[in-house]
């Protein structure tokens, strides 16, 4: 009975967190809450829910998140006329991207789990990774699918090319985002390790 109310109370926090990290995604996806906006760059806080999902409560919560995250930029990409957004509609580059975050944080978590390394360090790492996956994984996607089209899209906004078009984005949304998105999501999922909420 005991053994059997553990796990009860266990699925409850994993819904609930769970639920939660998907509502959140859902009001940064489709709201200017989203997005960071600075002086001279922009940062995207909408795919942090997936990484604190995968690392705090479990891979195939965190999967569902990210999927979901795709899923939303996928219909965003169809709402919001961007210079990217035709590239988005296809789900090839805006959900498959999304869900290799929660991926490759896991698997970066579990990996370092194994070593001495703190958890504070081990989470911060896997955070780092999720990001990274993130915006390689647009980028790289975009470039796959549609390098000639993107070739075109660089120029008319003043780049050599593709690739030097994405050193720019890399050099300055993107570096600051891997830095924003870890700091955000360390301190959150050791918060909930502390409140006993996390199963790291």
């Amino acid at each position: 009975m005991a053994t059997s109310r553990a796990i009860t109370r266990n699925n409850i926090k994993t819904l609930t967190i769970t639920a939660i990290m998907l509502a959140i995604t859902a009001v940064m996806s489709f709201t200017p809450l989203g997005t960071i906006h600075l002086p001279i760059v922009s940062l995207t806080l909408a795919f942090l829910p997936a990484i604190i999902t995968v690392v705090a409560v479990g891979f195939w919560p965190g999967v569902f998140v990210a999927f979901s995250a795709g899923v939303f930029s996928l219909a965003r990409a169809f709402m919001v006329p961007t210079i990217l957004a035709p590239f988005l509609q296809n789900p090839l580059a805006s959900v498959f991207p999304r869900v290799m975050i929660a991926v490759v944080a896991f698997l970066v978590f579990k990996a370092l789990s194994q070593t001495k390394l703190p958890k504070t360090m081990s989470v911060a790492v896997a955070a780092a990774a999720g990001s990274v996956a993130n915006t390689v994984g647009v980028l790289g996607m975009i470039w796959l699918l549609y390098g000639s089209a993107m070739h075109d899209v660089a120029v008319s906004q003043g780049h050599t090319g593709v690739w030097a078009m994405y050193v720019g984005i890399v050099t300055s949304n993107a570096a600051l985002e891997v830095v924003g998105n870890t700091f955000i999501a360390t301190a959150i999922i050791m918060t909930l390790y502390k409140a006993k909420l996390a199963k790291i």
